[in-house]
């Protein structure tokens, strides 16, 4: 028997198109509000009406062009159909060039089962923006579908109505009516779908933000909204996005662009307000045009001023986000989720690379190819295609660039707008010198004080700049730039018999310092210490030795490695070392740091008081600074449940004492996992905790750990004693909530 045949299709499509593919209620309203842009709205209202009395419904109203009734049957109920996608959505709109022209933001023809994600009954209502138009209802029970599956999917009845004028008096556009939800909705849900929806537009993309407008309506959340002044903590009110440029981040940035046309490479970074360098080159990414990436590095006082203007820190907010059309691409970007694998990469070096915690931005995609397309299972990014994973590599490129900044030049600190360094004014000139050596670049832009950062820097190395630069000017015939390095070369010249003669009445001045300081030693040299100082400034200057005794012991810990290693005759590779002689390298300049500070005035700690979120600082300092701390023997974790930041002005190495000596202890209670937890109370507390599975205390131990010289370890018995004192100048305690000899010790510190 032959013949042609045809596929039936299940009731159960509903669900496959549905929501197993729309995974929560955030994104299926996403999907409704992307219709309603799609529509041309100008607003769009989301309301929630009669939750707390369950039955509840979300109204979402658009004033868009709205649908006739042939619309309804060729487009709405004609499943997996996109006239968006096909070209013909706006055949017969004549009014679309006058709304800035907009791109659409959906293209599959499923996201009218966002519907079903959210309740179990639809109420449609449309009225097509027509003189002649009449509205049409229509009203859908999904529960209809989850029958029996044997059931074809297109003999399921939807009623359908027709009026003459809408229930919700409007001119034109859609209403969907949403009953019989399917999960639950409170206050702070209300708020993270604000926040979410907040950022689902990209206000940087071309798409005038009063063109096109989000409103939530919750009755019952107006007294709760009255408690609040700033809109963000609001339920009710227009969902507002933000653009980054104007927070006021005065960090560093790297934005890039690759041309429409595809051929060309912008990138520029500034530093601050200083413009270190624009490039242009040839692309590099033969799949990519029309695409522009903006990265900020953020430093600790970028991450205060976020936290400040926004009302909730960075790394909850977010980090890296993806706008396609001006429309944000799920997850990337969102707190929790790491599609590009940044942390990744982080672990692997925590002092070389960048993490979520570090940045913030967004990658824009402003055309609509194909290739770079949303997959169909809701939150899930673009389908994984040649021209995505380019565009991944585009990414990486863009960050490494900003990386080399911050990493090498600023060396994760100063900025060139902080002061007078030479140092890092040498290390700009040469990142700038070798960017002129790339085989790409067309144009090059230098910041305009660079000649001035060459005769402050390193002298011995600006001949070779120099003579790039020139090559650069010659090849362009640019003869500004030309002038400004016969400039260069005629002060570099005189810099350089400035600093020869400097040099000669330097070693003779250096050559009477000696004996001068000689002298004075002779005449310290009584015990000045034991005569000068009280009981207070003793144990602080003890408590400072001791903290000096951690960071040692640290670097005698890899020296105890490296000496084993020898005399067993293992291997020790070339990054292994290298890696060991950072380590040892970092941990030397912080026993300096803190000598510098015992070495002042009557060997007080004279650090100034900073005004710091202590969340973020807490953070840093356990992912950065902790890690080459703790040896591989000590596995540290993380978490974060606090939601708000913690501003307190405090003494920011006093911090870093509490934290080393706490972990320390771990260490030597024999422990192999350090789990540190961050909270928040009702009383506006800080709570940090740490769990460890070492040995424990003994119970008749419990009440004494905390004083001066007591110890059960080959320790000193200061550490403790010393944490306990810095935390209650600072209006904190530190007790031990949990204790088993057998699974180890919770401590908890209350930060007030």
């Amino acid at each position: 028997m032959s013949g042609n045949l045809n596929f039936r299709i299940s009731s159960a499509l509903k669900d496959i198109l549905g929501r197993d593919l729309i995974t929560d209620d955030f994104i299926a309203v996403f999907e409704l509000v992307k219709n309603s842009f799609d529509a041309h709205a100008r607003q769009v209202t989301i309301r929630f009406e009669n939750i707390q009395a369950g039955n509840g419904k979300i109204i979402i109203k658009d004033d868009g062009k709205g649908m006739s009734y042939d619309d309804l049957i060729n487009k709405w109920l004609f499943v997996a159909y996109s006239a968006k996608k096909e070209g013909t959505e706006d055949y017969d709109f004549d009014y679309r060039s006058n709304l800035n022209n907009r791109v659409f933001a959906g293209a599959k023809g499923i996201g009218r089962f966002s519907c079903d994600k959210l309740g179990k009954q639809l109420y449609l209502e449309t009225t097509k923006n027509d003189i002649k138009s009449k509205t049409e209802v229509l009203l859908t029970n999904w529960e209809k579908f989850e029958g029996d599956l044997r059931e074809e999917f297109v003999n399921i009845d939807v009623l359908h109505d027709t009026k003459n004028r809408s229930d919700f008096g409007l001119k034109h556009g859609t209403v969907l009516v949403i009953e019989e939800l399917r999960s639950e909705w409170d206050r702070k849900k209300y708020l993270k779908l604000k926040d979410s929806l907040a950022k689902l537009i990209n206000p940087n993309a071309g798409n005038a933000e009063e063109d096109f407008k989000i409103i939530i309506e919750v009755p019952e959340e107006l007294e709760g909204d009255m408690s609040f002044s700033e809109g963000y903590q609001k339920v009710n009110g227009e969902v507002r996005n933000f653009i980054f440029e104007t927070l006021g981040l005065k960090t560093t940035k790297i934005s890039a662009t690759i041309s429409e046309d595809g051929n060309y490479l912008w990138t520029e970074l500034t530093d601050g307000g200083t413009i270190i360098y624009k490039i242009k080159e040839k692309n590099s990414f033969p799949f990519l045009l029309n695409i522009e990436i903006k990265l900020y590095y953020l430093n600790l006082s970028a991450k205060q001023v976020f936290a400040r203007r926004m009302g909730i820190s960075s790394n909850h907010y977010g980090h890296v986000f993806l706008y396609k059309n001006g429309f944000r691409i799920y997850p990337y970007g969102e707190p929790g989720e790491d599609p590009l694998k940044i942390d990744y990469r982080k672990t692997q070096g925590f002092r070389r690379y960048l993490g979520t915690t570090d940045l913030m931005g967004q990658i824009e995609i402003f055309s609509n190819t194909e290739e770079l397309k949303e997959t169909s299972t809701r939150g899930d990014g673009l389908i994984k295609t040649p021209t995505y994973y380019q565009l991944v590599d585009f990414f990486w490129e863009i960050l490494r660039r900003l990386e080399k900044y911050v990493v090498d030049v600023q060396q994760w600190g100063v900025s060139i707008e902080d002061g007078n360094s030479n140092d890092i004014n040498g290390r700009v000139v040469d990142l700038l010198a070798k960017l002129t050596g790339k085989e790409d670049l067309i144009e090059f832009e230098i910041p305009s004080n660079f000649f001035e950062l060459i005769e402050i820097s390193q002298i011995n190395s600006a001949d070779a700049i120099i003579d790039k630069l020139n090559n650069l000017a010659a090849e362009k015939g640019d003869d500004r730039l030309i002038r400004e390095v016969q400039n260069a070369t005629v002060r570099v010249r005189d810099l350089k018999l400035a600093k020869e003669e400097a040099e000669k009445i330097a070693a003779i001045e250096y050559q009477k310092a000696n004996e001068a300081t000689a002298k004075l030693k002779e005449k310290i040299s009584e015990n000045l210490f034991l005569k000068s100082i009280n009981t207070a400034e003793y144990e602080e200057v003890i408590a400072l030795i001791h903290h000096i005794g951690i960071y040692a012991g640290t670097i005698n810990n890899y020296l105890k490695g490296i000496s084993l290693r020898i005399q067993n005759d293992i291997p020790l590779s070339k990054e292994d070392l290298n890696e060991i002689i950072k380590n040892i390298s970092f941990e030397t300049k912080k026993i300096l740091n803190v000598a510098a500070f015992a070495t002042k005035a009557n060997f007080k700690l004279k650090t100034e008081d900073l005004e710091i979120n202590l969340i973020d600082y807490i953070r840093e300092y356990i992912q950065n600074i902790i890690p080459t701390v703790a040896d591989n023997t000590l596995k540290i974790s993380f978490e974060d449940y606090t939601s708000m930041p913690f501003i307190r002005v405090v003494k920011p190495i006093e911090i870093n004492i509490v934290i080393d000596n706490i972990v320390n202890n771990a260490k030597k209670s024999r422990a192999n996992n350090l789990k540190i937890e961050l909270s928040e109370s009702e009383k506006n507390t800080l709570l940090v905790k740490f769990i460890d599975n070492g040995n424990g205390i003994e119970e008749n131990n419990l009440n004494k750990i905390f004083d001066l010289g007591f110890t059960t370890t080959d320790g000193s018995g200061i550490g403790l004693y010393h944490v306990k004192e810095i935390l209650h100048a600072i209006k904190g305690k530190i007790s031990v909530i949990n204790n088993s000899q057998e699974s180890g010790v919770t401590i908890i510190i209350e930060l007030k």
